[in-house]
């Protein structure tokens, strides 16, 4: 996330004659990257990218904070300056509030304060111009002060008219399916179960917790009674939000990194400044602080060894504790190891020796440490089998003349005819990306449809498909592989290389078997030792239609992970035939409804002598057969040939309904 900071406002919390340059330069080194700084006026802009680790860094004095630990390894004095807060007196008089929080977990920290006495006019100046070099437009003092003050001190807070919260009662809990709140920008949101709101005594929904506060609620210029409210949020509450809504705000992408709670304090003390300053307000109630499991105190201790080890260089321990020391840490060191005190604003970063070696790196210099690579070892490398089998389908692939294509993973409701079938995107990024496919054919068909209707399409995809396996269980991704063909004898051509292909994965017996399927006709089933692996068939006029398709197409889809589990690479030596073998065509004429793959199973049943059939040729209702008769033991007379092929006629006559149109002997 990158944020925008004024050079001005940089310094009211660092005392330093660094240059923007130097500060630019350094901090970049040591900590989060300035990418620009921009002049603007009499000050310079610096924007900031800050990771996502580092919620602390996402305001003006966090920066201030890293950089009065980085200047001064470059030689450059630097001293942190805290900000001026108002001590909160503690009351049990004022104006009432009373405040429901559903379950503790929404809101680990809830604060709340009423300002009595409030002029509402423009902010100062110097906030304006600093507000508006962050990106944010200046609207009045008191919505400024919550902006000034996120941007500053890093927490979001929130205002409302204290006079519109009905009953002067606030419950805090999550949205049932489609409750609709009014947001400060205007907008109407229909809301799904499970967000954080908060509801007031008339049961209206006054704020988009961690979000952005609802209409009914907001500050004017006739606003005399405000209540502030500095909270944090769980953060997973808050991201999943956004997501659901598509909608996220500067507060929100605070929130959703996890908020230090022990921050909500200084921050309200801070606020309570301002409006004094800025408003000429008073505080008008007690503190509502609502914290039912306070952060804990954390302690991390390293030794020297790992500093060592990890680092790469020795570096001293007293040195060590310095560096942890100027960044916040409370340590104890011995000869031997050094025991910290976690920073309560760094309490969801720092957790194990490992973040505390990065935090002692970083500010030591990475450009301090040598450049020498690390030893290389003798490493037992070996080849995924599974990815060496991929490589190879894909290789002969290419060579057969097919192209590979890559498509999304997610594809549109126009390319399915069952929705219910798949998986949904809640919140997807277009209309065309918003189903997890279940098959690969509507991708390969959608990708055929962009192509001229007079050109030869030869293509495939492998990747995965998404087979849903339950309301709350994660798709089941098998790995697919799918061919498209077109052009004549598309159906037979995408068998053959159906067939080479389990050639060249040492399978060389298969079956297919007809069936029925809606959306392809000739459809069959592809089987393995009885294991379906995949099916064959061609696209429908319908499908062919819907796509835009004006040519005959047929698809291959196998699954490759069953496939995979037949391949094998082993070799098996034959010896060449001492005897000559006899070939012969025989054509026949089927009904169109036919497989050929029963015919051949049927005629290598005839007798031993018959070594081999293959489908030759095909015209209409045409097929021709070529033969190989062939014997072990002897050379074969016509006679022997001829009793065999009598029997092969007219058990294909009789079985198979077919008709002998000529025979050839080759």
């Amino acid at each position: 996330m990158n944020i925008l900071i004024s050079d001005s406002w940089l310094r009211d919390f660092i005392e330093t004659k660094a240059t923007p340059k130097q500060i630019g330069e350094y901090l970049s080194a040591c900590s989060q990257s300035v990418e620009k700084i921009t002049k603007a006026g009499d000050d310079f802009v610096y924007e900031i990218e800050v990771t996502t680790n580092r919620p602390d860094c996402l305001a003006v004095y966090g920066i201030a904070r890293e950089l009065s630990a980085i200047l001064p390894r470059f030689g450059i004095k630097a001293k942190l300056k805290k900000p001026k807060f108002e001590k909160i007196l503690k009351t049990e008089n004022g104006l009432p509030l009373n405040v429901e929080i559903s379950k503790k977990d929404l809101c680990p920290r809830f604060t709340a304060l009423i300002y009595n006495n409030i002029t509402v006019k423009p902010s100062p100046d110097f906030v304006q111009k600093r507000l508006n070099n962050s990106g944010i437009r200046s609207l009045n003092n008191v919505i400024d002060i919550s902006n000034y003050l996120m941007l500053e001190l890093g927490q979001p807070m929130h205002t409302f008219d204290y006079d519109k919260i009905l009953k002067h009662k606030m419950v805090l809990r999550e949205t049932k399916d489609n409750e609709e709140i009014i947001t400060l920008d205007g907008q109407k949101r229909i809301l799904k179960a499970g967000i954080i709101i908060i509801e007031d005594g008339e049961g209206r929904l006054v704020d988009l917790c961690g979000i952005m506060g609802a209409k009914n609620s907001e500050t004017d210029e006739n606003t005399k009674r405000v209540l502030l409210f500095v909270q944090t949020y769980n953060p997973m509450k808050i991201r999943r939000a956004c997501q659901a809504l598509g909608f996220r705000t500067e507060a929100a992408s605070r929130f959703e990194k996890g908020l230090d709670t022990e921050g909500v304090i200084p921050a309200m003390e801070r606020a309570t400044l301002l409006f004094k300053e800025w408003c000429g307000a008073n505080v008008g109630s007690k503190l509502f602080d609502i914290y039912p499991t306070p952060t804990k105190e954390k302690s991390v201790t390293i030794t020297k060894e790992k500093i060592t080890k990890l680092i790469g260089v020795p570096i001293d321990v007293k040195e060590a504790k310095n560096i942890l020391e100027s960044l916040g840490f409370v340590s104890k060191a011995t000869a031997d190891n050094i025991t910290v005190i976690v920073p309560h604003w760094r309490s969801g970063d720092i957790n194990i020796p490992e973040d505390l070696v990065e935090e002692i790196a970083r500010i030591y210099g990475y450009q301090n440490l040598p450049n020498v690579l690390p030893p290389i070892s003798t490493v037992d490398y070996k080849l995924d089998s599974v990815f060496g089998w991929e490589e190879k389908i894909k290789t002969a692939l290419k060579f057969w003349g097919f192209t590979e294509t890559m498509s999304y993973s997610l594809i549109s409701k126009n390319l399915i005819s069952n929705q219910e079938d798949h998986l949904k995107l809640s919140n997807p990024l277009t209309e065309d990306l918003v189903y997890l496919r279940t098959s690969l054919i509507p991708s390969l068909l959608d990708i055929s449809s962009k192509n001229p209707s007079e050109s030869e399409i030869k293509i495939f995809e492998m990747a995965n498909i998404y087979l849903p396996r339950g309301k709350n269980e994660l798709p089941d991704e098998i790995m697919t592989l799918t061919l498209a063909l077109t052009g004549k004898d598309t159906y037979f051509n995408l068998k053959g290389i159906l067939e080479s292909l389990l050639k060249e994965l040492g399978i060389f017996r298969f079956e297919i078997k007809q069936d029925q399927c809606p959306n392809l006709k000739n459809f069959a089933k592809i089987f393995i030792d009885k294991t379906e692996i995949g099916v064959i068939g061609e696209v429908t006029g319908e499908q062919s239609d819907k796509y835009g398709i004006k040519q005959k197409i047929v698809v291959l889809d196998i699954e490759l992970r069953k496939l995979l589990g037949f391949a094998s690479k082993a070799k098996k030596y034959i010896p060449l035939p001492k005897y000559p073998a006899v070939i012969e065509d025989l054509s026949f004429i089927f009904s169109s409804q036919i497989f050929i793959g029963p015919v051949i199973d049927q005629i290598k049943s005839v007798d031993k002598i018959v070594r081999k059939v293959e489908l030759l040729d095909s015209y209409q209702d045409t097929r021709t057969l070529r033969i190989t008769f062939q014997s072990e033991e002897k050379n074969l007379g016509d006679k022997e040939v001829s009793k065999i092929r009598e029997k092969i006629i007219k058990e294909v006559e009789k079985k198979f309904n077919a008709s002998l149109k000529f025979e050839k002997n080759i």
